[in-house]
């Protein structure tokens, strides 16, 4: 058997359409703990799961090499999302979104995607309510729910513009204060997809020894 070698002038060329560098939102870090990555292709109004599996590189950049490539590059794009689960973290994109949706142009080695993807975004994950937060942090725990008592899921809550988190399907969240100083009431903001708003005043560090509910309207 011949061992294979390379053609003069042959090359096989793979571009990703999409780079998403994921972020710790507490830490401003590389994200910790099992991560879970979908992809789907926008069918007409709806959303088909696609078995594609992502490359996620050492410095946790989510890519799809490869995606887009066709024998045809005169194709229309193909528009996608990315949808990420994790278990300590709710992406920043479910405070709007189900998904961080982007167009595959297509391409071939004659035909490089136009336009071409040159550089990440950042992907912030948002400390759930089962983050495991370093003991000298103080954690504010609570839930928001909607005029009738029902919990509201993906509701960002935010302690002015320094601490954000987002509720999980209970309605619930793990708040970090670390910049709020103690016997100092502090405002407490919920805003859901729907743009319902309710707010709460704690002071530290009573407040964190109970549950809070918000209730947005």
């Amino acid at each position: 058997m011949s061992p294979w070698r390379p053609l003069p002038g042959e090359e096989l060329l793979l571009y990703s359409p999409v780079g998403l560098r994921l972020v710790d939102d507490l830490t401003g870090q590389a994200p910790f703990g099992p991560l879970r990555v979908f992809l789907d292709l926008q069918d007409g109004p709806d959303w088909r799961p696609t078995p594609l599996r992502p490359v996620i590189t050492a410095s946790s950049v989510i890519t799809y090499p490869g995606l887009g490539r066709s024998a045809d590059a005169s194709l229309p794009a193909q528009r996608y999302r990315v949808r990420l689960e994790a278990d300590f973290y709710r992406p920043g994109y479910r405070s709007a979104g189900d998904g961080i949706e982007f167009d595959a142009p297509r391409y071939n080695d004659s035909n490089p995607p136009v336009p071409l993807t040159t550089a990440a975004i950042a992907a912030a994950l948002l400390p759930s309510s089962t983050y495991p937060f370093p003991s000298h942090i103080p954690v504010l725990h609570g839930v928001v729910e909607d005029g009738g008592g029902q919990p509201v899921a993906d509701a960002l809550v935010q302690e002015g513009l320094r601490e954000r988190v987002l509720t999980d399907e209970r309605g619930a969240f793990s708040l970090p204060l670390r910049w709020v100083a103690p016997g100092v009431a502090t405002l407490i903001d919920a805003v859901d997809r729907t743009g319902r708003t309710g707010s709460i005043s704690v002071t530290l560090p009573a407040d964190l020894a109970m549950s809070q509910t918000i209730t947005v309207v």
